[in-house]
């Protein structure tokens, strides 16, 4: 095991760690990180050429590990390419969630539309982790845009995302390719983390945030027929679906009131679909969906075709389903179950957000706020908001 690694794994050794090499940057901050011409840290690339030349070594196609003082990291492919006309095609590093992911769709489908002469290969962190999802691979690979999805064995920083420890995926990239972690910058300074992505990659940033993109086969899967014909019966006569999913990996939350709000839901004259367990498995106007039978991806193609068929709506906490009702194009009760003041980063206009702390970077007319007695504490950080008050509020925004 390397001094690195080791450092990462234990966390008192790591805020050591750390501590001093942002005191080396601070106390040194007149020496500057080289970097190659078609990347830079902190500022992006300007209209008009760099002045810097390539390093003599043969690595100078791969992106380090940045360093901690270096918020954001700017690319610049075409600049790349000017540099060196053997480049032959672009490895592109993922060390995220499925919900990051589908906000990186855009300027995924951007990037090779800028360049699609050269082929993209994706390498996908290879475990579970608080920053990183292995299932992001099983997504790349329905993408069009990528020819081959390999894995590695990467290791996350305690503290610092950006940090995620890569080096493993370098053995396999060939030679030639381009070594691109996909980073984005993710703060209150942000505004969104869409616009970020295509910052980072020195794309046009859009106007207007794009929606993420999915990608289905031609034909539902099986499991997801089965799943279609089940949910068709169930909805057949009632006001529309309601979708839940009330879990959390990244803040570890479960939502305890499934039962109550679903079979409220219900009483409303819902048919209630949820992928979070405890909801009512035994009343047949509730469809509980095995994530163990049907992959995200999947569940997503059922959502998109029964949207065609019948008034779809999404019950969500801060979690991927907030990415993926934009994607769907699906209305969303977003429950905002802690505060987080960067929130506008991960914000789509299709969501309603229900919230106890008024958020001056999101538009008003899209917040409801929750009063004190519309919920109650889950822990010191995360609250619980009441059954009744959800319907209240799903009721108020999507029934009239």
């Amino acid at each position: 095991m390397n001094i690195q690694k080791w450092l990462c794994m234990h966390r008192t050794a790591c805020v050591v760690y750390e501590t001093l090499r942002w005191l080396k940057h601070k106390i040194f901050f007149f020496l500057h990180t080289h970097t190659p011409v078609w990347y830079q840290f902190d500022k992006p690339h300007t209209s008009a050429e760099c002045k810097e030349t390539l390093p003599a070594n043969k690595e100078w196609y791969r992106i380090s590990r940045p360093l901690y003082r270096h918020e954001h990291v700017y690319y610049h492919l075409g600049k790349a390419l000017k540099a060196n006309a053997n480049v032959k095609g672009v490895a592109l590093i993922f060390f995220m969630g499925i919900g990051d992911y589908l906000y990186t769709t855009p300027m995924l489908s951007a990037l090779k539309k800028e360049y699609p002469q050269l082929p993209f290969y994706a390498y996908v962190g290879g475990q579970f982790d608080r920053n990183n999802s292995p299932l992001v691979g099983k997504l790349l690979a329905e993408n069009p845009h990528f020819e081959k999805v390999f894995y590695f064995d990467g290791y996350r920083h305690p503290f610092i995302w950006k940090n995620y420890n890569y080096e493993d995926a370098f053995k396999n990239i060939p030679e030639g390719f381009l070594a691109v972690p996909v980073y984005y910058d993710y703060g209150l300074h942000v505004a969104h983390r869409v616009k970020s992505l295509f910052e980072t990659f020195s794309l046009p940033v859009p106007k207007d945030v794009p929606a993420p993109v999915m990608y289905f086969p031609a034909e539902p899967a099986p499991v997801v027929a089965d799943y279609l014909d089940k949910a068709r019966k169930g909805a057949q006569g009632k006001k529309g679906i309601i979708f839940l999913q009330l879990d959390s990996r990244g803040s570890n939350y479960v939502y305890p009131h499934m039962q109550a709000l679903a079979k409220g839901l219900i009483k409303e004259g819902y048919f209630v679909m949820s992928v979070t367990k405890g909801g009512p498995v035994e009343n047949p106007d509730y469809l509980e969906i095995d994530i163990k039978k049907l992959s995200i991806n999947q569940t997503w193609h059922l959502l998109s075709l029964l949207k065609g068929e019948f008034p779809l709506y999404v019950i969500a906490v801060n979690s991927v389903f907030w990415a993926a009702s934009a994607g769907l194009h699906l209305p969303n009760l977003g429950l905002q179950h802690w505060i987080d003041k960067k929130v506008h980063n991960l914000w789509y206009p299709n969501i309603e957000v229900v919230t106890d702390y008024i958020y001056p970077l999101l538009p008003r007319e899209k917040q409801i706020f929750a009063p004190a007695e519309s919920y109650t504490p889950h822990n010191k950080k995360i609250i619980d908001y009441k059954p009744d008050w959800v319907i209240k509020w799903f009721k108020e925004k999507f029934e009239k």
